[in-house]
């Protein structure tokens, strides 16, 4: 299973790019059939301390940070959900 994380500073009420991102994230973990999940976490959360998420939004698959502070084009994340399936 390889969880996507979207790291905002709001979980309650994320920003606009924020809720696009998770959105793109949903759609892409669709794809991989219940090997893929996303998950809004806070900065100040223990897994945005771990991958060194500051900035709200942060983009995040497994152990690698995709996207600071931007949108993120949904192609690159379906690419980073594969490889890293490939890896686990």
């Amino acid at each position: 299973m390889v969880t996507v994380r979207v790291f905002v500073a709001d979980v309650e009420q994320p920003g606009e790019v924020a809720q696009t991102l998770v959105q793109r994230a949903q759609a892409a973990a669709r794809r991989f059939e219940g090997q893929a999940r996303v998950e809004l976490c806070g900065l100040d959360s223990p897994e945005a301390t771990d991958c060194g998420a500051g900035v709200e939004p942060t983009v995040a698959v497994g152990d690698m940070v995709l996207a600071v502070g931007g949108a993120l084009p949904a192609g690159h994340l379906v690419r980073a959900i594969t490889l890293a399936l490939e890896d686990a």
